[in-house]
């Protein structure tokens, strides 16, 4: 039974909110309302997550031994000793055959996408997350190819805009998930990975600025431009909310509300975020999806 458990938690379900980026094209293609696809959709988010609980699987056997000085990663699966490591290779690449598998079934387009992802996954494991920089950008690039592989999955064009600030939004991420690293960890920060070692609290506060500012740039931009191939301002009225939820994010950080958790646990510890980011959600689909763009124009 334990096994068991340990399986599902090594695949990390609370990180698959990352691929609810695949239903970004859906949504502002304007195929909300097209049931096939949605149902390509809901289909490629099946496959993504087979996908990333490969990759964290393959993760989490070639970092046990650091996970082991981590204050909270010591409790994973494997260097728990609750599950051993060949058991987790096998499970890992099972599910990663299995994802190249299905995605091949839909299109070409989306198994190279899917394929451009899990290799990039693999290489940040074993290389890019021990570069200065190279760590943060090679995460926001994978949350690109989530989108990209969306938009992929209907065939639909998607805004150079939108997959811009979709990458600054990851780096944004990043940033603040290095800076709690840095916290959490202390003095140990350099042991559990060499590359914390080459940040600073001081770096990570400017580059947060920087990034959060760019992230408000490039919405803004692309809600100018409009929905689609129609030029219209309706998604001009979201901008608001979005600078409010880009400023209450980073309020969290600089207060230390961040530390030892990831954005997932910021979601449901903070209902404030949460409401704000229903409220956008709930303002996109009503803006684009029942009002005429002719009423904005």
């Amino acid at each position: 039974m334990k096994s068991k458990l340990a399986l599902v938690e090594i695949i990390r379900p609370k990180q698959w909110y990352k691929n609810l980026l695949i239903f970004v094209p859906l949504v502002f293609s304007l195929n909300l309302n097209n049931p096939e696809s949605i149902f390509l959709s809901v289909i490629g988010f099946v496959i993504l997550c087979l996908a990333s609980g490969g990759s964290y699987t393959i993760n989490d056997v070639l970092d046990y031994k650091k996970d082991l000085l981590h204050a909270e990663k010591r409790k994973r699966p494997i260097p728990s000793g609750r599950i051993s490591k060949n058991l987790a290779i096998l499970f890992g690449f099972i599910l990663i055959g299995s994802s190249l598998y299905f995605a091949n079934l839909l299109n070409t387009e989306f198994f190279i996408i899917i394929s451009l992802l899990i290799i990039s996954n693999l290489l940040y494991s074993t290389k890019g997350k021990h570069i200065f920089l190279l760590d943060v950008f090679m995460i926001s690039i994978n949350f690109v190819l989530r989108a990209v592989a969306g938009a992929f999955v209907i065939d639909v064009d998607v805004s150079p805009w939108l997959i811009i600030g979709i990458f600054f939004v990851a780096l944004l991420l990043a940033f603040a998930k290095r800076q709690n690293e840095l916290k959490l960890l202390g003095e140990k920060a350099n042991e559990h990975r060499k590359v914390l070692g080459e940040y600073s609290i001081n770096f990570l506060n400017y580059s947060i600025g920087i990034t959060s500012a760019t992230v408000i740039l490039a919405y803004s931009i692309y809600s100018i431009e409009g929905v689609g191939d129609i030029e219209d301002w309706r998604l001009v009225l979201t901008i608001p909310v979005v600078f409010f939820i880009v400023l209450l994010y980073v309020n969290n950080i600089i207060e230390g509300k961040l530390s030892s958790k990831e954005f997932n646990d910021l979601l449901t510890g903070d209902k404030k975020f949460l409401v704000s980011i229903l409220v956008y959600i709930f303002m996109v689909i009503v803006l684009i999806y029942l009002i005429p763009s002719s009423f904005f124009n």
